[in-house]
């Protein structure tokens, strides 16, 4: 539950730092030059202990791509979750890990709002992502946040975690 009072915003970080490993951990291709491409990346899938230590979950969608060449991409019929998935992905049918990044920056948004990536306001469904690019740039994320983490949350810290969340949802081909 992202509304958790035990959630507190070091242990939001140490949760979101953990599922980083782990998604770096799929993408990196080690020895093998194969590289996981999760394909589901979302907060459900994002499994935590009784340490508060973060596993990466459910890779029964995961492809297994080559990571031996400058863009590594496969073509593949789009599969996962509404609001997580790589709007590029979803219109091309090209994956790639950044696939994964997109979602997971859904993911980042989610524990830092408190609120699920897709929701329902009188009827009407509202997009995260939507509310957070329009805050971001307006540069009033702090209004977004989650109410039970504002006070316990470093300016240096908010602003770090914004960016990188931020750039995790970039629709651009490098």
């Amino acid at each position: 539950n992202l509304n958790n009072n035990d959630l507190t915003w070091i242990r939001r970080l140490k949760i979101c730092i953990g599922a980083a490993r782990g998604l770096a951990y799929l993408h990196n291709p080690g020895t093998t030059q194969q590289r996981v491409l999760h394909r589901d990346i979302k907060s459900s899938n994002i499994l935590i202990d009784e340490n508060w230590n973060a596993k990466i979950s459910d890779l029964g969608l995961s492809k297994f791509g080559p990571a031996n060449q400058k863009y590594t991409f496969l073509v593949s019929n789009t599969v996962g979750t509404i609001g997580y998935c790589d709007p590029l992905y979803a219109e091309t049918g090209l994956l790639t890990k950044e696939s994964d990044v997109y979602s997971f920056g859904v993911v980042l948004f989610e524990v830092l709002c408190g609120r699920m990536c897709i929701s329902n306001e009188n009827g009407n469904l509202q997009s995260l992502t939507s509310l957070v690019r329009r805050y971001y740039d307006e540069n009033k994320i702090n209004e977004i946040i989650c109410d039970k983490i504002k006070e316990g949350i470093n300016t240096k810290s908010l602003e770090a975690f914004t960016t990188i969340a931020y750039k995790c949802l970039n629709r651009e081909l490098e």
